[in-house]
């Protein structure tokens, strides 16, 4: 089992074994920085809180909540030790301010003090683990799980950036709208499962061709959007001849090649998303039409 980090600002080291022998009654790993070089060579975010004797001489301790408040996205706890005899309201309080969640006066009581660091500990577990699922809820919205490209929804957040971005700074760019042509055709024959192992694969091969400044999306089905950054639909087009001419060679199946459609577009001052992606689909429609290539610009 993992024990517990605790990071403890202290002045002198007989504080910090005071502190640490009562943490040690419930699993916790103590570190102390005495001086400012030791503070210097740890990372706060690798503690769970820290302890901090508000009246240290090495560091500012209400500069001390900024820093770590404003690098992380969730708040490690500051809890502060004063000395009575040296107890400053307007100091404290500053430290409150700054994000500073608990405080004890010298002398404190030792179940006291336990018993409030579990409690701020305990929170802090909850926060990271909630941070977690919601990490991984983004990553699920943002990711196609089939493909492992990008879903529909982020590529439209991506889109609209995107267009934004060109009636700003006037940088071509263009997508590529495609389609598996025969996926239905092997559906119809092999069952839904073999289609979607299809397009896994598919999917995995089209990434390998593509520039890394290339996004590339599952928009729906069997078809895919690949947005082309600094690229305008002329050289597109040749993009897209090199992604038809190497995918057209790989087996999807034993004995059963990608025959793919391509419509490509290029971004206008009037576009929006749906515009766009309505134009790539007129373009890809008169792609399909084709006996060869299968490429259209519109």
């Amino acid at each position: 089992m993992t024990k517990k980090q605790i990071l403890i600002l202290e002045n002198n080291q007989k504080n910090f074994e005071t502190l640490d022998a009562i943490f040690a009654k419930e699993d916790f790993d103590c570190s102390v920085a005495l001086d400012k070089e030791t503070l210097d060579g740890l990372n706060i975010e690798d503690f769970d809180l820290v302890l901090v004797n508000s009246h240290v001489q090495y560091i500012d301790v209400v500069a001390l909540t900024t820093l770590v408040h404003a690098d992380f996205a969730i708040k490690v706890p500051i809890l502060y030790l004063d000395n009575a005899k040296e107890h400053n309201k307007k100091h404290l309080q500053e430290c409150f301010d700054n994000g500073a969640c608990e405080y004890f006066k010298k002398p404190f009581d030792k179940l006291e003090i336990l018993s409030r660091v579990l409690y701020h500990f305990h929170q802090f577990q909850k926060m990271k683990e909630c941070k977690l699922r919601v990490d991984k809820l983004a990553h699920l919205a943002t990711m196609d799980q089939l493909s492992k490209s990008s879903s529909k929804m982020h590529m439209n957040a991506i889109l609209k950036h995107e267009i934004n971005n060109y009636k700003r700074y006037k940088v071509d760019t263009s997508i590529i709208y495609m389609s598996l042509v025969n996926v239905d055709k092997i559906v119809g024959v092999f069952g839904f499962e073999k289609g979607e192992k299809l397009i896994a694969m598919f999917a995995k091969e089209l990434k390998k061709t593509l520039r890394e400044s290339d996004t590339l999306a599952r928009w729906v089905g069997s078809e895919f959007i690949i947005l082309l950054t600094n690229t305008d639909a002329k050289i597109s087009r040749t993009i897209t001849q090199k992604i038809n001419e190497n995918l057209s060679k790989i087996e999807v199946m034993r004995g059963t090649k990608p025959i793919m459609a391509f419509g490509i577009t290029q971004l206008t001052e009037e576009d929006n998303v749906e515009e766009l992606i309505n134009r790539a689909k007129y373009a890809l429609k008169e792609a399909k039409k084709q006996t060869y290539g299968r490429i259209e610009v519109a």
